[in-house]
């Protein structure tokens, strides 16, 4: 059993929605590995006759959430039956923490082959050898605890990560303990860019490939993540990848809606490698669109707001498996 300390703090970040019944899209993988980190698995997959492999993304909930409340929060089961994918949902246990968060800030599952950071890695793994996984195409996401420990897979296993998109999230390793990981929610860090940098670097210290890309979605009404994280994030990932901090394409009103402001980071090769959406009027939200077309989906409620643009459509888009 690990030990946690829960300060009462804690219990207000990253507060999602209430557990549902697990949905009868999902199916629990109960032997993917030996689970160091104690986590459940669950996986969505529907098969095809289509033989060709298949990208992978690992959705990962926010704290008091489960992998059904992320399936139907997100929409991402509709669009890997549309798009041929394969989707995990790690979920946390009351017994590693009663408010259900993945534990972003304990040094014991975030650093390479330890704890939950393994016990995903794991999951990955069993993804595939069982379903025909195209590995050039693997994928996180997550919300607020969830963001946060996609930021932790995306750091320490550069080499099978293709591209992560991070929700009200934070820099990997800008707290390593509960105390600290309070303080960091309200932007308050002060390591400096290099600092951040190491904090990946140092993963894996004989790494001599890509890193991840980076896409960030930030409310700037967030009241438990304070907007001036997602800039914190983009300095750390600028330094992974060598590439300054000052914008390089700025879209107001993206898509022709006032609320959202779409910044891409590029590399000298003109290549977006960090990709930032400020959203105006929203707090620790998720931004969807409800409805049956192909670019719509999720569920709206106090977690979900629909604002006619569907972030995780634009998210597969970004990550380059749709059909369209």
């Amino acid at each position: 059993m690990k030990t946690i300390l829960v300060l009462p703090i804690i219990l207000l970040v990253f507060v999602t929605s209430c557990n549902a019944q697990q949905s009868t899209e999902l199916t629990e993988i109960k032997n993917f590995g030996a689970n160091p980190g104690n986590l459940k698995m669950y996986v969505h997959y529907t098969p095809t006759k289509i033989n060709a492999p298949k990208p992978l993304v690992i959705a990962m909930h926010g704290c008091t959430q489960s992998a059904s409340n992320m399936a139907e929060l997100t929409g991402w089961n509709k669009l890997a039956d549309s798009n041929n994918f394969v989707v995990i949902y790690p979920q946390q246990k009351f017994i590693n923490n009663p408010n259900l968060c993945f534990n972003w800030f304990n040094s014991n599952d975030i650093n390479k082959g330890k704890g939950e950071c393994e016990s995903i890695y794991q999951m990955i793994q069993y993804a595939c050898a069982q379903y025909n996984i195209d590995t050039t195409k693997i994928f996180v996401t997550g919300l607020s605890a969830g963001a946060l420990m996609s930021v932790v897979m995306m750091a320490t296993h550069p080499q099978l990560i293709n591209n992560g998109a991070i929700f009200a999230g934070a820099a990997y390793k800008i707290a390593e303990n509960p105390i600290s990981a309070a303080g960091v929610m309200l932007g308050t860090s002060k390591m400096t860019a290099q600092e951040l940098t190491n904090k990946v670097l140092n993963q894996n210290p004989t790494y001599t490939g890509k890193y991840p890309k980076v896409i960030i979605y930030q409310g700037l009404q967030d009241p438990v993540v304070n907007n001036k994280n997602a800039k914190i994030i983009v300095n750390q990932w600028a330094g992974v990848h060598n590439i300054d901090t000052t914008a390089d394409k700025i879209e107001t009103s993206f898509m022709n809606i006032n609320d959202i402001t779409r910044k891409q980071y590029h590399n000298s090769n003109g290549e977006s490698i960090i990709t930032l959406y400020e959203v105006n009027h929203l707090g620790h939200q998720l931004v969807i669109q409800p409805g049956n077309a192909y670019n719509e989906g999720g569920s709206t409620g106090i977690y979900g707001v629909n604002k006619l643009f569907h972030s995780t459509y634009q998210t597969a888009k970004e990550f380059g498996i749709t059909n369209r």
